[in-house]
């Protein structure tokens, strides 16, 4: 039986040998995750659970700064890169536009993420803007480590101009190459330029809000 964890800021179980990357409900990442009790029964319904919702309602200060954050407007994407012969890709929400000329953007990613150490290595990364439809490709890469399985297998993707794989059945695709990069602590904000990009589908971009009244 595969082991379980709760993620104790929104109550999201998850089954799996090892903490999922990134929560699929909140975007707290896997440090946040623990053991959950163990009762024989099958993982819990995602959502936040009630008391959750009450004690954050009552916090303020510097106790209300985690549930604050959360409640900025987050989209999901999948950020992908190559370096010694491996792809890999996860999903994130901390990806976002600084600068149109040049175009410039900036993305966060966990240090202890397979796909941290393959930017540094290679100094590029790709962008895949999901759709409303992209529920699978946030749970498929979102809930498991490239460390431990082939995320790409039987999915959809194309190798870019610089040859890392980006997602086929998305909005837009961008690849970028790494100009600087700040230490945030647990993670990393790699800023970077924009040298292609692909204008895929139409449509509204997908957001951890509808993921979660959707999914």
């Amino acid at each position: 039986m595969s082991k379980q964890w709760e993620c104790t800021l929104c109550g999201h179980i998850y089954a799996g040998e090892n903490p999922p990357e990134t929560c699929p409900i909140c975007g707290a990442d896997a440090s946040v995750f623990e053991p959950a009790a163990e009762t024989g029964e099958a993982p819990k319904a995602s959502g936040i659970k009630p008391e959750v919702k009450q004690a954050a309602e009552q916090l303020n200060g510097e106790q209300a700064i985690r549930p604050a954050l959360f409640k900025l407007s987050y989209g999901l994407f999948v950020i992908t890169a190559r370096a010694d012969d491996r792809d890999n890709g996860q999903c994130a929400n901390t990806c976002f536009q600084i600068t149109s000329d040049p175009p410039r953007i900036a993305v966060g990613i966990n240090k202890s993420n397979f796909t941290h150490g393959l930017i540094q290595k290679s100094g590029k990364f790709g962008v895949s803007v999901l759709s409303q439809t992209g529920h699978e490709y946030a749970r498929r890469f979102g809930y498991s480590s490239g460390r431990d399985m082939d995320k790409f297998k039987d999915v959809a993707a194309h190798r870019g101009v610089s040859g890392i794989l980006l997602l086929d059945d998305v909005l837009v695709t961008m690849e970028a190459e790494i100009i600087d990069q700040i230490d945030a602590g647990t993670h990393t904000l790699f800023l970077a330029g924009v040298t292609s990009a692909e204008v895929l589908q139409e449509g509204p971009p997908m957001t951890y809000d509808f993921f979660r009244a959707s999914k």
